[in-house]
């Protein structure tokens, strides 16, 4: 076979004058990156850390702008979530010490920083609001089927008799003062008719107005926040807020009661803030042990693998440097962490070392062959840097390919990881040597001492495989087969719950609840608009019949529209002509009222008089109140559900889901049936929107950004591969590795029980951009032997295979750090990448010798510090 000879890089020229000029100017060199170090610390220092879904998303994007300004017309906040649950015995303890949160809640002059309002008994809210306002509307609004009975409420002779009612109430005492003084023709009865609209499907006693479970084990308060769950430090404070209240409220509710409220209550807070507040102290948590945890570990090995302790200064410091610089660096580009970037300290430090440890490998063996300090490290440099610097700019690249997306998570998260193991590189070949070099000016014992390595004996390994390589390239084809057939079979996972952390107990308070009341207490969100108030109408009149028919089917237990408790102009101007057939004017209504509140002794009041007043202005109104009417009053009960702008009329309509909407299958199902049902007419249109549609174009843009960057990175690497080798036998032979490993950690995913997530998604292009190095390496180390004898690829594999295998270990404890974490979504992206990292050293260390053995590589490289055999290296 003939031998073909490479041409001489220049490259290695570049890198061995490299090390020359380092040898002569380490010490001003040194000084200048402590100062980039400190600059870049100081910026460091100010980095936020974001951590929720919304700071993954592209703000221009189409459904991030329609929820956006949904929540800015119709302040579209999910409501926060107090439960507590007891024995059936202990409930009207349980009422009371709800009422008595409520009522301290509201007492204390902080509590508007966090709350709209705050809940327990329902109906004594809706009692204690001012409602006079309302009265003028009443008679227009309210259903047809309802007029006949308020006609006869508003009689002389009904209003005498219910007043007369009210007189006999309070004094046997079955009725509360305040509450006939805010109702005193009791006008909130025809309210009743709401009420199983309001109380759904849902398992839930409504009776006395508490929220409480059928099984009169759990009592729900709910409390409507200020602002958005997005935005993190105010549900980190909203939720010690709530905190604290509880447990101020335990100790009144002690000292009234005479009951321990931790003995027969469990209590606990769900909803949105919650988990956002949980989620942020759990993910920040294991940002900071996820970076001492890899560091120290990757270190402690690195020490142990060479015997040297002053090994951890040399390339601890330069792995410092560069995640301090990175960390500067992002906060010049994006001035945040977001849930993805944050676990670029594990990536750079298992990745980082691995530059290090083949630098510094590569010159600890030419120290010992006898060269000086200079010509030692030209050679690590020249040779072993040469496969160094194309593996780390690969890497480099590859985390770039992940830029070209949609996903602004993933863009910040490529652009750090990108210039990390730029930094990286730099360290190892600047900073790296000139801390050798200082070191070795200042030895007292100028003779180098070698010392012996950890020797993982691949060799042994290697016969065995080698004895039989056809049979056993038979093998690994049939197991990639294999494994292929599973890969192509892995979905994709948007369930939030599946990348959030177990030990969040809001979220499996969540769960709880969802099951204990027969429905989720958040719901799906729709936008109904129309140019018009009639084409509004219109359209919430073919939604609702698609409604009802969804909740008889079981698949929604409720949904609230403004909408529903509205009538059209037209169906309000049939009311004011049936209250005048029954002859009722203000006047009228006005006069028995007064006259009834005389003969029963009740004295009038300021709310008595509001309460007549706008109710005898409502009967003698005669135009119809249109939308922009009810827009005009800026009442908190209408701002939720109807809006104006764009030139159109818009209204939402909640509904909520018999299944949790963590249930994606069930909820995607329930839309799509209900968009169906509904379509859309001219300008007329009616859109989902909400955190659901959010998860949902999280799922689209992680399948899109999945197969786009795995296909561009795989491409970049290519493309590397080419212009280094200029070879196309050597470059198959270097990706060939690769490929298997990418399929056989993607098949072992799929057995495993694993999806592809939001998080550990990116594991596929990183693996593409990591996983070349190995080959590139031995690839290398084989082109600068001496013959083509199976003991002389023994001997040259198993010498280069001893730094692989230790990058492999090194970068497999760098993602361990991932996988001990909390955050579920960490553990899988960890677990991907420590699996991927394995496959990728078998492929390299096994495959590639058993390939060379079979297709007889012919090709070979000049070394440029040394001609003999020992010198030889790549």
């Amino acid at each position: 076979m003939s031998i073909k000879t490479l041409k001489h890089k220049r490259s290695q020229t570049f890198l061995k004058r490299l090390a020359s000029f380092l040898y002569r100017r380490y010490g001003i060199i040194l000084l200048v990156f402590f100062v980039l170090t400190l600059f870049f610390a100081g910026f460091a220092a100010q980095l936020e850390q974001k951590t929720t879904v919304r700071d993954l998303l592209p703000s221009d994007n189409e459904v991030v702008q329609r929820f956006e300004e949904t929540v800015q017309h119709f302040d579209l906040i999910d409501r926060v979530v107090v439960a507590v649950q007891f024995e059936p015995q202990h409930l009207e303890s349980a009422q009371v010490f709800a009422e008595m949160l409520v009522e301290q809640v509201e007492a204390d002059p902080d509590a508007a920083t966090y709350f709209h309002w705050i809940r327990a008994n329902l109906l004594a809210a809706g009692q204690r609001t001012n409602w006079h306002a309302f009265l003028k509307y009443l008679t227009r609004l309210m259903p047809e089927e309802h007029i006949s009975a308020l006609a006869e409420r508003l009689s002389p002779e009904g209003i005498r008799g219910r007043i007369a009612e009210n007189r006999r109430e309070l004094e046997t005492g079955v009725a509360v003062k305040a509450l006939i003084e805010k109702d005193p023709l009791n006008l909130l009865e025809f309210a009743g008719g709401y009420r199983h609209e309001i109380a759904g499907n849902y398992q839930i006693s409504f009776s006395d107005g508490f929220l409480v479970s059928r099984d009169d084990r759990m009592l729900v308060i709910l409390a409507k926040p200020t602002d958005s769950p997005e935005n993190v430090d105010f549900s980190v404070a909203l939720t010690d807020y709530l905190k604290a209240q509880i447990e101020k409220n335990k100790q009144a509710f002690a000292e009234e009661e005479g009951l321990d409220a931790d003995t027969i209550f469990s209590i606990g807070m769900t909803g949105p803030h919650p988990i956002t507040a949980i989620e942020n102290s759990i993910i920040k948590g294991d940002v900071a042990s996820m970076f001492l945890s890899s560091f120290a570990m990757v270190l402690l090995l690195f020490s142990l693998a060479y015997r040297r302790p002053l090994a951890i200064f040399y390339v601890g410091i330069p792995l410092f440097a560069a995640q301090i610089w990175t960390l500067g660096t992002g906060f010049l580009l994006f001035g945040r962490l977001n849930l993805m970037t944050a676990t670029f300290s594990a990536i750079i430090v298992g990745l980082g070392i691995d530059y290090a440890i083949h630098i510094f490998s590569r010159y600890l063996d030419e120290r010992g062959r006898g060269f000086e300090v200079c010509e030692a490290m030209q050679i690590s440099l020249a040779e072993t840097g040469l496969g160094t610097f194309i593996g780390g700019l690969t890497t480099a690249l590859a985390f770039l390919a992940l830029g070209f997306s949609d996903f602004s998570g993933l863009r910040e998260f490529a652009i750090i990881a990108a210039v990390g193991i730029l930094f990286c590189l730099l360290q190892m070949f600047v900073l790296l040597p000139c801390m050798l070099f200082f070191r070795e000016h200042r030895r007292s014992n100028q003779q180098f001492q070698p010392k012996a390595q950890w020797d993982f004996h691949i060799e042994v390994l290697l016969k065995g495989v080698l004895r039989f390589p056809r049979v056993t390239l038979g093998i690994l084809t049939l197991v990639t087969v294999v494994l292929l057939v599973q890969a192509v079979q892995l979905r994709f996972n948007t369930d939030l719950r599946s990348v959030r952390a177990k030990s969040n107990s809001a979220i499996n308070l969540q769960s709880e609840i969802t099951k204990k009341v027969g429905g989720s207490l958040r719901s799906l969100t729709f936008l109904l608009e129309a140019p018009t108030e009639a084409g509004l109408y219109a359209a919430h009149d073919r939604l609702v019949p698609a409604l009802r028919a969804l909740k008889e089917e079981g698949k929604l237990v409720r949904w609230d529209s403004l909408l529903s408790f509205l009538q059209s102009p037209a169906a309000q101007q049939h009311n004011t002509a049936l209250l005048r057939r029954n002859g009722l004017t203000g006047d009228q209504v006005r006069q028995a009222f007064n006259e009834a509140f005389e003969a029963e002794n009740f004295r009038e009041s300021k709310d008595s008089s509001l309460y007549i007043e706008n109710l005898a202005q409502g009967l003698d109104s005669p135009s119809a109140i249109s939308l922009e009417d009810i827009l005009a009053t800026q009442s908190p009960f209408v701002r939720p559900f109807l809006s104006r702008y764009d030139g159109k009329f818009k209204a939402l309509i909640h509904v909520y889901p018999s299944n949790g909407l963590w249930d994606k299958n069930a909820t995607r199902a329930l839309t799509q049936d209900l968009l169906d049902r509904v379509g859309t007419e001219g300008e007329t249109q009616i859109h989902v929107t909400g955190i659901q549609t959010i998860s949902e174009e999280l799922k689209r843009l992680v399948k899109q950004s999945f197969q786009y960057s795995t296909l561009l990175s795989a491409f970049l690497v290519i493309a590397i591969m080419w212009y280094h080798f200029r070879q196309p036998s050597l470059m198959i032979l270097t990706l060939t590795p690769l490929l298997l490993a990418v399929i056989w950690m993607l098949g072992t995913m799929r057995l495993l029980g694993i999806d592809i997530t939001v998080l550990n998604f990116v594991a596929t292009p990183l693996i593409i951009g990591i996983g070349i190095d190995d080959g590139v390496h031995i690839v290398e180390k084989y082109l600068h032997r001496k013959s083509n004898d199976v003991a002389e690829l023994l001997k040259l594999t198993a010498d280069c295979g001893k730094a692989v295998t230790l990058t492999s270990l090194t970068t497999i404890f760098g993602f361990s750090s991932l996988f001990l974490a909390n955050y579920s979504g960490f553990r899988s992206l960890g677990l991907c990448a420590i699996l991927g990292v394995f496959f990728c050293w078998l492929g390299s260390v096994i495959m590639l010798p058993l390939l060379m053995t079979v297709f007889n590589v012919r090709f070979v490289r000049h070394g440029v510090g040394h001609t003999d055999g020992d010198g030889v290296a790549g």
